[in-house]
């Protein structure tokens, strides 16, 4: 762990609100949300300021929460709120500091300025918050220099509409609407590097939540990531995504860390880094590190449902199921629709031997999310609640799903041997260590937690060895 991440105690903290979009077209919503992200972007690559995070400030997107109320749930000292209206080529932005204790105004300022300057009305507004808050960065006289990704309008126009699809942590249709927009974007501005950053998570993503085939998404994510770093080796989006498809894909476990290392220099801010590092941690049993981790991301980025998610796993991995299950929970409460809540809830009770709760919660998780993750775990429920039928019923289904759907081999092992068909199940689960399947990286806390007794075999071992020294 890096120095920097250590530095969780920053000078001062705020949480930077969705601005308000006062333009007579709806359409013009992914803009405002742009600018309130990319003012985010800047604030967080500040040392000495702790900036809540994207997707918990969007929490209060249309709300008029009391500042007092949003500060406590967010962290966060001060408030920054506005407004943005757009016609024609005229920009005007409204921007007020607020003091999250009682809601007092320290600063406003309106910027009423050509659509085109867009830009430097960005940087003036980081540079006022800071002057307004008084934080003494570089010494007597701050000076921040804020990075600029291009000077293209309409380029940018375009990478704020692929953000806002990509923000969404959907289904396939809205990963490809981001990523057409990030590859017009290129086309305007071929050196637009962190758009093609934006295309490498993209893929990322679609991968690893089985949305996409390994051998399509993962040759597209590792061109977008290493074109984006020859163009721009300061993008810490690009180290995140190199460092999962290190980890995750690639199980180079070492190449990963120096990733993680060189991402955490370049910014120790960032929520969802910290998260994916936890993760890592986790997996390379540094247990304590790990919670640390994933505790200074829920502090930067409380409502994240990713982050949420993965902390659910960090806890797992130490053994601390009823923590998980309570983590669980806190996602289906920020959530109700996101199967992932569910889904780590169920799983944990499962390990608990606790059935009944496991299969409301499963069957909750599959009704939202029907693909191989969710059915796999229904079918692990049944298999080790004695339900042998209903397991082979899965397994049925995943066979037919995997006709149109990616579904791992690890899931259809993981069932197999959850009803005691090792010789079956062991073929399934080489396979996944051939094809470096994830959840192959957390088999041997899957042997720990539910293949014991009577369903354990020695090649589950044997395996698990494997995976350690590979």
């Amino acid at each position: 762990m890096t120095e920097k991440s250590h530095n969780v105690a920053a000078q001062a903290s705020i949480a930077v609100l969705p601005f308000k979009n006062l333009s007579n077209d709806p359409e013009e919503e992914y803009f405002s949300d742009g600018v309130t992200e990319e003012i985010i972007n800047v604030l967080s690559r500040v040392p000495g300021l702790q900036v809540a995070g994207r997707t918990s400030s969007f929490t209060f997107k249309g709300r008029t929460d009391d500042p007092q109320l949003i500060g406590e749930q967010l962290h966060v000292d001060y408030i920054l709120e506005g407004s943005l209206q757009s016609s024609d080529q005229a920009l005007l932005i409204v921007a007020k500091l607020l003091k999250a204790e009682d809601g007092s105004e320290l600063w406003s300022e309106e910027y009423d300025r050509a659509l085109e300057d867009i830009f430097d009305v960005q940087d003036e507004i980081a540079q006022a918050i800071l002057s307004a808050v008084k934080i003494e960065l570089l010494g007597e006289e701050p000076a921040v220099t804020f990075k600029r990704y291009t000077n293209n309008k309409e380029a940018y126009r375009l990478y704020l509409r692929g953000r806002f699809y990509h923000n969404k942590f959907a289904g396939i249709d809205e990963y490809n609407k981001a990523i057409g927009y990030f590859q017009t974007a290129i086309e305007l501005e071929p050196t637009y590097a962190i758009a093609y950053s934006g295309i490498a998570s993209c893929y990322l993503n679609m991968w690893f939540y089985r949305h996409m085939p390994a051998k399509q998404a993962l040759p597209l994510m590792k061109d977008a990531t290493e074109k984006a770093l020859a163009l721009d080796s300061g993008i810490v989006e690009s180290y995140l995504a190199l460092a999962r498809m290190q980890m995750l894909s690639e199980w180079d476990f070492s190449a990963a860390s120096e990733t993680f290392k060189k991402a955490l220099e370049l910014n120790w801010n960032t929520a969802d880094l910290h998260g994916q590092y936890a993760l890592y941690l986790a997996l390379t049993d540094h247990s304590d590190e790990a919670q640390e981790e994933t505790a200074l991301a829920l502090t930067l980025e409380p409502f994240s449902l990713i982050n949420n998610f993965y902390a659910g796993y960090v806890y797992w991995l130490a053994g601390k199921f009823d923590k998980a299950i309570e983590q669980g929970r806190k996602l289906t409460d920020l959530e109700p629709s996101f199967w992932g809540g569910h889904l780590i809830t169920g799983l944990n009770q499962i390990t608990l031997q606790d059935y009944p709760e496991a299969q409301e919660a499963l069957e909750t998780a599959l009704e939202m999310n029907y693909n191989g993750i969710t059915l796999s775990a229904c079918g692990v429920l049944f298999g080790l609640s004695g339900e042998t039928e209903s397991a082979r019923d899965i397994l049925t289904q995943m066979n037919t799903l995997s006709q149109t759907q990616v579904v791992s081999n690890y899931d259809m092992g993981i069932v197999n041997a959850s009803i005691g068909e090792k010789d079956t199940a062991v073929r399934y689960f080489q396979t996944a260590v051939e094809k470096h399947e994830p959840p192959m990286l957390f088999f041997k806390y899957i042997v720990r937690d539910w293949l014991s007794g009577e369903l354990y075999d020695e090649r589950y071992g044997e395996l698990v060895g494997i995976l350690r020294r590979g």
